[in-house]
């Protein structure tokens, strides 16, 4: 392995060739690289026709926007990027015919990112199967390999995407309801397939021109094709040595597999508004039988509930191309009789709980998915033999489902496994509200649990503690997902997110982002007191917009305008050019009178630095200090209103000047040994800066690196630290604006 991040040697971290702890905070790039350029609106003629589309120029148009982009991240601290790539982008149009204009780019601007000194892992990233079913992903002639015709899936209900009259740039494909799409019968036919098609369509078979799949099952076709159009991308970034590895698929969805019976999901994990079939329903209304169906509506306290009961698909329209057969008929999981009826096949409803030819249950994570990201590595493992760059796989156990297990330990490839949940709060997400005075954690009340005061959280530091208590979970999932492992697991929180368009989007009309403040400083400050954890937050979108229109929509994308980064509605890109939630907007704006406040208290301090926070969004939140590498062991590191602490060996800090400079900074450097605590304070001023302190310790403050460095002399025993505490100017103090550091490692 030529590039430098390595498990370390006894602790579940990256580290590098120095055996240096490394800790990779960052953010995903770009929310609009779910979609090609020119996004059409679904419905449309234009939404089908990929004769001439490219993702070339997400997400950046050029590579010297690439460039500028790059280093100032960098300046924010930020040094890893999760790289959005979906399998559409590297081969859109058929099958082993690729894009290579698009991976060109994407080679250069990875090397733009190397220059900055910023690392970087390929996202295989996914959302629903496809744009076609309402997310973002996998090519058209997917569909078409199964014999689906995207085109039909809005009227049989496959699908639920936008029309066109209602749709816009900022909700396409299908709005707030893309969700839903995962129980629908395209998106969960074609996961079905893709990992399981030989065991539950071995009827499925390729028939198509190209020889070497002829005869083979269409799962088979399927991974391969995808496998071979990453391992094609790795390839040409082999000697990149700033790239780590890759997430070979973002949220991964088991469609049907494991499904207990066909009559039913669950509810409490599978997110059920508007029209909502389940699996035998969704089968009939596939085969063009019209079929009555659920219409859910939200309620409480359970998120949904049945409010009425429609008939769809009176024109008896069928999700198939011409001539092709419908799978799950061909299986015979159900048949439609002489008179319209639709009755279950011999294996009942039960068909996709056990395996069709042992009768064992089915486990789609053992089975399945574990079996077919471990191909997938060791594909692209060969793929970049001979370079530079890592071959770390970034491991996403299966939203609601539970968590992988990995425990063979095969050399190379079990060496570089990185454990890369998501995690985001549900409730703010479903209700587009975040009210702190009372919080929840709703997963674990999701997941069964009745005790509900110990999941009830209070206040500002209670959802903090709500948040840390769901990312302290993934350390526990830890020993689960590589139990009896020899390795190191690093965790990387892969996903994590603000949604700015909370509170019937108020921040965008009175410019008072405070619910955003607040949530995004619980959210990376609940990272920080779970432990040492890495994480890449969501999303950098150079195209956030906002409609500033009113306009009504037919579907959940209903709001007062439309804003967000392109799709779905979605709204969480930390970069925007609107002017009453950025202190300096990315572009040119229209002066209303809004700019951006804490509850009153106007945010300003961005403009003392020129262009270097230009475009950002809840800077005071975001721009955190923390050790990037550290000779020891984290045992804590958090940035507060009133302090963080690092308890390590040796220290180098990124130390943001948005917070510290311009203001007098007082350093009280510290040892405690047996014999008792010795301290001495420094006043830091603005520039270079170094020297010795507390008998024992050498410092070095860096102002255009943003960084302070720390070492103890060579047979010190003790524990040390430093606090760094920004005194502010006279006036109104607010939690952002008073800030200490506080850093201690154990020697």
């Amino acid at each position: 392995m030529n590039n430098s991040h390595w498990p370390h040697a006894i602790l579940n971290a990256f580290s590098d060739s120095h055996g240096r702890t490394l800790l990779l905070r960052g953010l995903n790039v770009g929310g609009d690289a779910k979609y090609p350029q020119h996004n059409p609106l679904a419905g449309t003629s234009g939404f089908y026709n990929v004769s001439s589309i490219s993702y070339a120029g997400k997400p950046f148009e050029d590579v010297m926007e690439a460039a500028l982009w790059w280093g100032r991240l960098r300046s924010w601290g930020v040094g890893v990027v999760r790289l959005v790539v979906v399998w559409e982008a590297l081969e859109p149009r058929e099958m082993g015919v690729y894009d290579e204009e698009y991976m060109d780019y994407i080679y250069m601007i990875i090397r733009e990112a190397e220059k900055a000194g910023l690392r970087v892992f390929i996202d295989g990233h996914q959302d629903c199967w496809s744009r076609f079913t309402g997310g973002s992903g996998a090519p058209i002639w997917t569909f078409h390999l199964v014999g689906l015709d995207p085109k039909t899936f809005r009227h049989t209900c496959a699908a639920t995407l936008d029309q066109p009259k209602t749709s816009c740039s900022l909700s396409t494909p299908s709005g707030r309801l893309w969700p839903t799409n995962y129980s629908k019968y395209a998106v969960a036919t074609m996961f079905t397939v893709f990992f399981a098609g030989e065991v539950f369509a071995p009827k499925a078979v390729y028939t198509g021109s190209n020889v070497e799949f002829f005869g083979k099952n269409i799962g088979y076709v399927l991974r391969t094709a995808y496998t071979r159009a990453f391992a094609r991308l790795m390839s040409r970034l082999k000697d990149c040595s700033n790239v780590l590895g890759v997430d070979p698929l973002n949220e991964p969805h088991p469609g049907y597999i494991g499904l207990p019976s066909l009559h039913s999901f669950n509810e409490n994990t599978d997110l059920h508004l508007e029209h909502m079939p389940n699996a035998l329903e969704s089968m009939a209304l596939a085969a063009g039988v019209p079929t009555r169906v659920n219409y859910y509506s939200r309620s409480w306290p359970g998120p949904s509930k049945v409010t009425r009961r429609d008939v769809l698909n009176r024109d008896h329209i069928t999700a198939y191309l011409p001539g092709a057969s419908d799978i799950w008929q061909d299986e015979r999981v159900f048949t439609v009789t002489s008179s319209g009826a639709v009755e279950l096949g011999p294996k009942g409803s039960s068909y996709f709980f056990t395996h069709p030819v042992t009768g064992i249950e089915v486990d789609f994570e053992r089975d399945f998915y574990v079996p077919f990201i471990r191909s997938f590595h060791r594909a692209i493992i060969g793929a970049v033999k001979g370079g530079k760059m890592g071959t770390w796989l970034f491991v996403e156990p299966v939203p609601n489902v539970g968590v992988p297990e990995w425990h063979s330990t095969i050399p190379p490839e079990d060496d570089q496994v990185c454990f890369s949940p998501h995690w985001y709060d549900i409730r703010c997400l479903y209700e587009k509200r975040l009210s702190y005075t009372v919080s929840f954690d709703v997963l674990s009340l999701a997941r069964g649990s009745r005790n509900m005061l110990a999941h009830t959280y209070f206040g500002r530091s209670g959802l903090t503690k709500n948040y840390a208590a769901n990312f302290s979970r993934f350390w526990r999932q830890l020993t689960s997902f590589r139990a009896g492992a020899t390795a190191s697991t690093p965790i990387l929180i892969g996903e994590t997110g603000v949604p700015w368009d909370i509170n019937y989007q108020s921040a965008y009309n009175t410019g008072n982002i405070h619910h955003q403040l607040t949530m995004m400083n619980a959210i990376l400050h609940g990272m920080e007191t779970a432990g040492p954890l890495n994480w890449t937050f969501w999303n950098l979108t150079m195209a956030h917009a906002t409609g500033g229109k009113p306009r009504f929509v037919e579907n959940e994308t209903e709001a007062p305008f439309q804003s967000g980064d392109g799709w779905n509605s979605e709204d969480f890109s930390i970069v925007s050019s609107d002017p009453a939630t950025t202190e300096l907007p990315l572009n040119p704006y229209l002066d209303t009178g809004v700019r951006p406040h804490d509850n009153g208290v106007p945010l300003t301090r961005a403009a003392l630095f020129g262009d270097l926070y230009r475009g950002l969004r809840a800077a005071p939140a975001f721009l955190r200090p923390y050790p990037v590498a550290t000779a020891g062991r984290i045992l804590k590191s958090e940035f507060l209103m009133d302090y963080c602490r690092f308890e390590l060996e040796t220290t180098e800090c990124f130390i943001p000047a948005y917070h510290f400079w311009g203001r007098k900074v007082v350093a009280r450097f510290w040892i405690k040994t047996s014999n008792g605590v010795r301290s001495e304070e420094v006043v830091l001023k603005w520039d270079f800066m170094e020297g010795e302190a507390a008998a024992g310790l050498k410092w070095r403050w860096e102002c255009a690196n943003q960084a302070l460095k720390v070492e103890h002399i060579q047979g010190l025993s003790g524990v040390v630290g430093v606090t760094v505490e920004a005194r502010r100017e006279e006036g109104r103090m607010t939690w952002w604006e008073w800030m200490e550091c506080v850093m201690g490692w154990l020697v």
